[in-house]
């Protein structure tokens, strides 16, 4: 390393630094979340598609599309998600109750079914609406990327 000029020697530390604490970054990362426990936004669209993650697969045009079409639905969407989030809540705090009531468990499961039911309903309008208004190549797109996040996941449950 003599042969280096100073300036040299400085950048090539500097980098190996930045590399080394930037893999401790990666590591720490990946030792904090668990693969059983999906991260936030995996839990805010768990058991339906995220539209904002058919943007990266469609082109401009059919992402304008996506985008309008996202816009009208938006209502309907979040009318449907507050109550599902408040059916979540009710259940863990049933889970915590002493004494435990296994009727209030039970109605909170019965306010999830509903929510959940009302949140597929909106979301399958949703890609109704997006399916009629995209190009046939936009549709294909968003068929491949569905099909693409069922198989990963298949293939995360069959790990356990």
């Amino acid at each position: 390393m003599s042969a280096l000029p100073r300036a040299y020697r400085y950048l090539l530390l500097l980098s190996l630094a930045l590399n080394l604490g930037l893999g401790a970054a990666l590591v720490a990362s990946h030792w904090h979340h668990h693969p059983d426990q999906p991260s936030t936004a995996e839990r805010r669209w768990a058991r339906i598609p995220d539209p904002r993650m058919f943007a990266r697969t469609l082109d401009e045009a059919d992402r304008k599309v996506l985008m309008e079409v996202l816009e009208a639905h938006r209502p309907a969407l979040g009318a449907h998600f507050r109550p599902l989030g408040l059916a979540r809540r009710q259940l863990a705090e049933a889970l915590r109750a002493e004494p435990f009531d296994p009727a209030a468990m039970q109605h909170a499961f019965e306010g999830m079914r509903g929510a959940e039911a009302g949140t597929a309903q909106a979301m399958h309008a949703f890609m109704l609406d997006l399916a009629t208004k995209v190009s046939p190549a936009g549709r294909q797109r968003i068929a491949d990327h569905l099909e693409r996040r069922g198989h990963r996941r298949h293939e995360d449950h069959r790990e356990d």
